[in-house]
């Protein structure tokens, strides 16, 4: 799959899946209830690819795929959903993938010595402005609910940039590592709901349900991991990160649109500024007539020069 297709597929999911997930939080379901569908079906899915592929997963692969389920599975997941519960899903999506770009640079920096292109630092410090604006506007409305949220959203994308750095540091398999993250995830979240959920999922109606295990397990779940893992394995962490954090703008006309959700002056300036962020972050920069970094090629042996003897060895 090409990279930029993967990545508008996750976009369009990612987009649509805050807004999904507030109206079924604030709605039906408790956010156990969410996080077990999206890891528990998600797992499912990735079953019968990982019985086909055992004999081609390498056990670093299933080792490495531990921290990865902290960054990307269950850890993640967890802090979104609930917070969720507490913020508009406009905040979600500005605050998760809107600020991934500011995250990928300064831990990729930070952690793996990894020094950030000056278009990708001008792009982090714009999306900074913007939650900045956001975290402004919640604090002039004396909103400590929504704060709470706010601090899990930003959480999570901290953790999904770590994600997005260590798969490709570590060269692990786009798709192994989504399997393995589903996996791992539902090993320890399905367990977990089945020993202290105090009703029975199928007390909500078959409709909701259903809906909730498109988004949850199938969509978000597999689908948009699968195509999220893609488009890092082909464009790179951070074009990856700053093309994925489109989605605040989708997110707050989706919102609008089927919550109701109308964004303030400053929650718009701040989708604004994130917006110029990711426009930055993502542009491809000039391409240069010799790659930095590495030596000019020698002439060869034979070559003569009126007046001189050649050097060999020429560097």
């Amino acid at each position: 799959m090409n990279g930029y297709v993967a990545a508008a597929v996750a976009v369009l999911i990612a987009a649509s899946y805050p807004v999904a997930t507030r109206a079924g939080v604030t709605g039906s379901f408790t956010p156990q209830e969410l996080v077990t569908l999206r890891f528990g079906v998600g797992a499912l899915l990735f079953v019968p690819f990982l019985m086909f592929q055992s004999r081609a997963i390498t056990r670093s692969a299933w080792v490495r795929g531990v921290p990865l389920t902290l960054f990307q599975g269950a850890g993640m997941g967890a802090l979104v959903i609930c917070g969720l519960q507490l913020a508009p899903a406009n905040h979600a999506a500005a605050l998760g993938p809107g600020v991934n770009p500011a995250w990928v640079a300064l831990l990729g920096f930070l952690v793996f010595a990894r020094r950030p292109s000056p278009r990708v630092v001008a792009g982090a410090l714009l999306c900074a402005l913007g939650v900045l604006a956001i975290a402004w506007w919640s604090t002039t409305e004396r909103n400590t609910t929504v704060l709470a949220g706010d601090a899990m959203f930003l959480a999570a994308s901290a953790l999904g940039a770590l994600y997005v750095l260590q798969l490709r540091n570590w060269g692990v398999n786009a798709i192994q590592a989504a399997a393995i993250v589903s996996l791992y995830s539902a090993a320890v979240v399905v367990p977990w709901y089945l020993w202290s959920a105090p009703q029975p999922l199928w007390r909500v109606t078959p409709f909701e349900l259903i809906w909730q295990v498109l988004w949850q397990g199938v969509l978000i779940g597999c689908v948009a991991l699968v195509a999220l893992n893609c488009a890092i394995s082909r464009l790179g962490a951070e074009r990856a990160s700053a093309l994925v954090a489109l989605v605040p703008v989708l997110a707050a006309v989706l919102g609008f649109i089927f919550l109701g959700e109308v964004p303030s002056a400053a929650e718009v300036a701040a989708f604004v500024a994130i917006s110029a962020g990711v426009s930055i972050a993502a542009a491809k920069g000039k391409p240069s007539a010799m790659p930095a970094g590495r030596p000019l090629p020698a002439p060869p042996q034979s070559a003569r020069t009126v007046g001189y003897r050649a050097r060999d060895n020429v560097t």
